[in-house]
């Protein structure tokens, strides 16, 4: 019975005790037992025995099968080591059996099934743990339903950060024996985690096994756009965001270095292969240090030292910062709207285009009888010609002795791209980054009738320091500012149309005096009737005009002089120049001073402090991280983030459309009306008559929705405005110039964009100006 016994709990079969959970003795061996020996025999085998052969069958699938190097790691470590050290107790056990041990065998030779149990006292608590740990990492696919599972055993420990989280909680659960357990399967499960870590720190490589399982994954699978982005849901307990960014960031570097030497050949570029193995060996060094578990500050500490490493021995050759400035100045210049003559040439060119389709549109509905939607929508093709119309005309008025002008304008030109907004959210969905969350998507289709946006191509290197979740938010800010401008000069084309806005009929020489004061009386009454509609138009394109302005000096160019000094600390920030020229001439004078000023620095500074400012300046990571705050800075001072106010916005916008839709056809109608009565001298109503009655009628509920639209606006900004200022100065974040992390400033409050509008005291002194005092004619 003994030998059977622990053949059992060494998990091979036995003739006299069964696999079963409900009766351990096969039939006819229970008669020579006592109900308490019965209890005993099945106390070890379910506890122990049957425990040891499930945990053993089970993280042998998880060793052959499982996708996951850390889970596979950790049940290798639990067959080598822990179950390794059962079996070596149950040998024990047997040695002192036939040694005839006192601690177990009694007198007479008798070995009670007490003193076996005693001597395996604890292990019920490690193998139940253990069965249950392999129970939750084995394959989903392959489990044994079989076993009984219970509730807790159906916890999914599949992945790696999953276990290493679950192994690190269970060295806090009270037991020193199932601490100590933790700590083994924690070690292993580590150690196999940061063996696929450095293989992507030092080659810049995924791991072959587990690379499902890393939380760096590829984002496209075309081998030649290799794509790298974190998987947020793999990051391991001890790894926070930054430094997850971090590692992210270094394998790219890697990459980055290693594809441009093997595209061009760029030995300036790229490291020799002694240098390289120096710089591994120096970061497998960073990673040796590490003891296990993982301690999170020294983990940090070691990735931010090999960041370091790589940026000032290879990064700041190949991602120089005037390149980065080069960049930058071209995403302010056309996607932030600094350069105005851009979004005039682009929306000239996208109204002129529209004109044509109308116009081709018309021609087919007169010949064929019929029109479909189709022939208006905007193709590809159409939106590429559109921009490059834009380049045409701003290329025009470019100035001929603006050479950094004509530089940034090729760049431009080289980068920039107009597409469909379907196309780049399949672009932007295939690499799985999408723009800022919250950021509304309302105004991509005012520019054309098919939703588009301005959209920038990320040349390597610049994928070290731009992201396309940042280009995306780029393009929202562009269609959004864009929209502005557009609204605010459609509204101001509506004044060149000087036959609504004055009488422009003298008396010609042979007009009967009949027909010439019926055409002064129909002057007058139009004159009357749209006089209303002329002080609306006047206080939207003020307030677009004013809420423009506002977010291009007040908000982007503050935020760019703010984060241009951090960039860069040696240029000083000094008052904005009043004029172009100035700004250029301040611009070469710093270019010539330059040299002499960094010259001078260098001399004066210490060697270490230089070394340090180098760092900071160069090393692209830190750039990133600074323009992302950048852009989120830029994306609350412009009220992107305010859903209240984009919508009813982009319903004001919409609004204006309409308006100015029917001043145009009114004043066509109108002009068909006067030649019409001046060649036939009628006097019945005509159906131009009766179109231009209902245009009126139209007219004037416009302005009135655009008048409720002005209404709410202004509302929202004051109440934006209250709830800013209701925080204290203490919780604002300013702006700081600090070499090592940079702090935007954020709006205090829109007080000087409602003093600018003069709406505070009185708000409906121009939002119903037919209330207000009479407007000379």
């Amino acid at each position: 019975m003994l030998q059977e016994l622990l053949l059992a709990l060494s998990g091979h079969p036995s003739p006299l005790l069964s696999n079963g959970n409900d009766n351990i003795l096969k039939p006819g061996t229970d008669d020579f037992l006592s109900p308490a020996e019965t209890a005993l025999l099945t106390s070890l085998s379910n506890s122990l025995g049957q425990k040891h052969l499930s945990i053993r069958v089970k993280a042998n699938d998880v060793v052959s099968n499982h996708p996951s190097a850390v889970c596979r790691a950790v049940c290798a470590a639990i067959l080598s080591k822990h179950l390794a050290q059962f079996q070596q107790k149950i040998l024990e056990v047997e040695r002192s059996i036939l040694n005839q041990d006192p601690s177990i065998v009694g007198a007479y030779n008798i070995v009670p099934l007490s003193a076996i149990v005693a001597a395996f006292d604890g292990w019920d608590r490690k193998l139940e743990w253990l069965w249950r740990l392999v129970s939750s990492v084995q394959t989903q696919g392959s489990r044994d339903k079989r076993d009984g599972e219970s509730a807790e055993t159906k916890e999914s420990l599949y992945t790696a950060n999953a276990i290493i989280a679950y192994l690190r909680d269970a060295t806090h659960t009270g037991h020193p024996d199932i601490e100590q357990l933790s700590l083994d399967l924690v070690k292993a499960a580590e150690t196999a985690w940061l063996k696929q870590l450095t293989l992507w720190l030092l080659y810049g490589k995924l791991p072959l096994l587990g690379a499902v399982d890393f939380f760096i994954g590829k984002a496209t699978k075309e081998p030649e756009h290799d794509v790298f982005t974190l998987r947020l849901d793999l990051i391991p307990p001890f790894v926070d965001a930054s430094t997850a960014s971090s590692i992210l960031f270094v394998g790219k570097s890697l990459n980055l270095i290693k594809a441009r030497g093997a595209s061009d050949g760029d030995k300036e570029n790229t490291i020799d292969e002694s240098a390289a193995s120096e710089l591994r060996a120096s970061h497998l060094k960073e990673l040796q240090s590490l003891k296990l578990p993982v301690n999170v500050t020294r983990f940090t500490g070691a990735i931010r030292s090999i960041r370091f490493s790589l940026s000032k021995d290879v990064l700041r050759h190949l991602l120089p910062l005037p390149n980065v400035i080069e960049v930058l100045r071209v995403l302010k210049e056309y996607f932030l709207l600094g350069k105005g003559e851009f979004a005039l040439a682009l929306i000239s060119a996208a109204d002129e285009r529209l004109v044509d389709k109308q116009s081709i549109s018309a021609n087919r509905h007169r010949h064929k009888g019929s029109e479909s939607l189709s022939q208006l929508i905007v193709k590809e093709g159409e939106v590429g010609s559109v921009l490059a119309r834009a380049w045409t005309s701003l290329a025009s008025v470019q100035g001929f002795d603006d050479e950094d002008d004509d530089d940034d304008l090729e760049l431009a030109r080289q980068l920039i791209e107009l597409s469909l907004e379907s196309k780049v959210r399949r672009q932007k969905d295939a690499i799985g980054e999408q723009a800022s969350p919250g950021l509304p998507d309302v105004f991509q289709d005012l520019l054309l009738p098919t939703s588009t946006l301005l959209t920038l191509r990320i040349q390597s290197p610049l994928d070290l320091f731009l992201t396309p979740a940042d280009v995306a938010t780029y393009s929202r800010i562009h269609a959004y500012l864009l929209a502005l401008r557009r609204s605010h000069l459609h509204l101001s084309k509506l004044f060149t149309l000087s036959t609504m806005r004055r009488d422009p009929k003298p008396r010609r020489v042979g007009t009967p005096s009949d027909l010439h004061q019926t055409l002064r009386g129909r002057g007058a009454e139009r004159a009357r009737r749209t006089r209303s509609v002329w002080a609306t138009v006047r206080s939207s394109a003020f307030l677009l005009a004013t809420i423009g302005a506002y977010f291009q000096v007040e908000v982007i160019q503050s935020s760019w002089d703010e984060f241009h000094e951090w960039l860069d600390p040696s240029i000083p920030r000094t008052s904005r120049p009043s004029s172009r020229q100035e700004q250029h001439f301040k611009t070469s004078l710093d270019g010539l001073l330059a040299p002499q000023r960094n010259h001078v620095d260098e001399e004066a500074l210490p060697l270490e402090t230089r070394n340090e400012t180098e760092r900071q300046l160069r090393d692209p990571e830190r750039m990133m991280l600074a323009h992302k705050k950048f852009i989120d800075s830029l994306c609350h001072s412009l009220l992107l983030l305010d859903n209240r106010f984009t919508s009813r916005l982009r319903t004001f916008m919409t609004e204006i459309d309409h308006l100015c839709a029917l001043m145009n056809r009114l004043e066509k109608v109108q002009q068909s009306v006067d030649l019409e009565l001046c060649a036939t001298a009628r006097t019945k109503p005509s159906h131009s008559e009766a179109e231009e009655e209902h245009l009126f009628n139209q007219l004037e509920s416009a302005r009135r929705k655009l008048d409720a639209g002005l209404a709410t606006l202004v509302k929202l900004l004051q109440e934006m405005d209250i709830a800013s200022t209701g925080l204290t100065r203490d919780h604002i974040p300013v702006g700081s110039t600090d070499n090592d992390v940079f702090i935007p400033t954020r709006s205090r409050g829109l007080d000087r964009l409602l003093l600018q509008l003069d709406f505070t005291s009185s708000p409906e002194r121009i939002l119903l100006p037919n209330q207000t005092d009479t407007y000379d004619e």
